[in-house]
């Protein structure tokens, strides 16, 4: 075998050996990365699709969207639409339209009647169920509409 062949495989070998030695030789830089979990992303318990904020809306009022199965008790939640005369409001019970027992959204539908008030301004409240009374379980979602242009 000629010298220049030899060169030429063990020039590589040769490379490789002093590249592990240097890096076994080296000082390791350890960092010490800090990882705290992120926070967690708060979803909301009720969505409503229908009615958004200050819409304008007429009688009957359908009101949908999905909460989350704990806003439900026995299947249902008050929903209360507030119409400006001498405090005049309705209140019905939404229903879910599906298995409620979840901690999953759950779809709701309800229709509301109501007679249409001479003032502008209303409020849809709708309100999680709460067969317990005890004040720091309730919770609701309010909506600002509007009854004329």
């Amino acid at each position: 075998m000629s010298k220049k062949l030899t060169f030429a495989l063990l020039a590589p070998a040769l490379v490789i050996a002093v590249i592990l030695i240097l890096n076994l030789l080296s000082p390791q830089k350890t960092e010490i990365v800090n990882i705290e979990p992120l926070p967690a992303e708060e979803t909301p318990e009720i969505i409503v699709d229908t009615p958004k904020p200050n819409d304008v809306v007429t009688s009957p009022l359908v009101v949908k969207g999905r909460a989350r199965g704990t806003w439900y008790f026995e299947a249902e939640f008050p929903i209360t639409l507030y119409y400006g005369v001498k405090d005049s409001s309705v209140t019905v019970n939404a229903f879910a339209l599906g298995e409620w027992m979840t901690e999953d959204y759950v779809d709701f539908e309800v229709v509301i009647n109501f007679p249409v008030p001479p003032e502008n301004d209303g409020l849809l409240v709708l309100n999680k169920n709460n067969p317990s009374d005890l004040r720091e379980q309730d919770k609701s979602l309010s909506i600002p509409l509007r009854f004329h242009e």
